[in-house]
């Protein structure tokens, strides 16, 4: 087929004539157009090796034709032209249409095959300009990749050494994001695109950290679908989100707003692999499950809870176990108590009467067993609202008090 914009092509040259079959024969137009890039007309092909009975119209590109020359057929003079037709019934290579009985057909030859030859040149030549666009493209996208390359080598290598505990969030060619555990053990949120030419890193100090703990549920949530459809399988995985990339400016300040966005992840999704052909209902198990990290922003003046993947607990466990919310807080009581103590030491100390050393060495027998009395249940009452005593253990002891007076 002629492309649209080549119908219209100024004509280079034509030969319009007619070829009479057998002595009384049928007569039948013989035609050659020739234009820029394609020829047309009406012809004889050949259907095998035999000529049609009967010319019939053709309109071949140049780029198609594979060869013309000088024939004689059934003793009749003409040009031959073979080129690779699109006859799903014929050889593609070997298509070929006769025109006989032409005039001059040395001259016609010669013509088309100079036409021919120009236009092989330059399809060449595009050939050859497309090939080294190519690779000046291709030398390009290389060294660019090379750059990228020895970028996100170079940061990551001055943050991650051998021995640097990391968790990864998110990971792809010259581009990473993970969380890692510098010597003074401070938490930091690092993200390198190496195709950007872009890293940040948040940092948590240690002694900002407050706790970490577990949090969220998995609930189950039903599915109506309908016609085929086909799913199964679980997604764990880092996302990079607008509204995490606002927080996290607030949260770490000039540090970076990318450095927020690594806070963001998508929960797991669990479901049985199965196939439905027909309208059903489905339980999909959803797992919102999550790991809370308080910290104190200096920024804020706060404390903040921030959301961590789930399966990063057992890292945060590892190695930084004394941030852990039961062992935080087990200490946090013991620290209440024993200031508790302290301020009721002192108190008892400032309101104690003023007395003549006589009168104290007289009354010191009686009054040290009684003050270590109210010590005890002063002590026993203070571990109670602390919550290391339950009920029936702080009775328990008081018990054993009231049978020591």
């Amino acid at each position: 087929m002629i492309p649209e914009k080549e119908r219209f092509e100024q004509i280079v040259d034509y030969y319009s004539g007619e070829y009479k079959k057998g002595l009384l024969g049928k007569k039948f137009p013989v035609k050659l157009y020739v234009y820029p890039s394609h020829i047309e007309g009406s012809g004889f092909a050949f259907i095998g090796t035999d000529l049609a009975a009967e010319s019939d119209l053709y309109s071949i590109p140049f780029l198609q034709i594979r060869n013309i020359y000088n024939e004689t057929i059934d003793g009749i003079t003409g040009i031959s032209i073979e080129y690779a037709g699109d006859s799903i019934t014929t050889d593609k290579n070997k298509s070929k249409i006769f025109l006989p009985a032409i005039t001059e057909p040395a001259k016609w030859v010669h013509l088309l095959s100079d036409i021919q030859k120009e236009i092989h040149e330059k399809e060449l030549q595009t050939i050859l300009l497309q090939q080294q666009r190519e690779e000046h493209e291709k030398a390009q996208r290389e060294y660019k990749e090379a750059e990228s390359a020895k970028f996100y080598l170079d940061c990551f290598n001055f943050h991650i050494k051998n021995s640097t505990p990391q968790y990864e969030l998110y990971k792809d060619k010259n581009k990473i994001a993970l969380i890692y555990i510098d010597e003074n053990k401070s938490l930091h949120f690092l993200k390198i695109d190496g195709d950007a030419k872009e890293e940040h890193n948040g940092v948590i100090p240690f002694d900002k950290i407050h706790y970490y703990e577990k949090a969220g549920n998995i609930h189950y949530v039903s599915e109506i679908h309908g016609n085929y459809s086909s799913y199964g399988g679980s997604v764990t995985a880092g996302n990079f989100s607008k509204l995490a990339t606002a927080g996290g400016g607030l949260l770490f300040g000039m540090m970076g707003m990318a450095a927020g966005a690594l806070l963001s992840y998508k929960p797991s999704q669990s479901e049985n692999i199965q196939t439905n052909f027909s309208i059903d209902s489905d339980t999909k198990q959803i797992d919102s499950r999550n790991v809370m990290l308080n910290f104190y922003s200096d920024i804020k003046k706060q404390y903040i809870d921030i959301e961590l993947p789930n399966d990063i607990y057992n890292f945060l466990q590892t190695h930084l176990p004394e941030k852990k919310y039961t062992i935080v807080l087990e200490l946090e009581k013991k620290a209440a108590v024993s200031q508790a103590a302290k301020s009721l030491g002192e108190r008892a100390l400032l309101q104690a009467p003023s007395e003549t050393a006589h009168q104290q060495l007289e009354d010191k027998q009686g009054s040290d067993s009684i003050t270590d009395f109210k010590k005890k249940v002063e002590k026993l009452k203070i571990m109670k609202e602390a919550g290391l005593l339950s009920d029936d253990e702080f009775d328990a002891e008081k018990n054993k008090l009231l049978k020591m007076i």
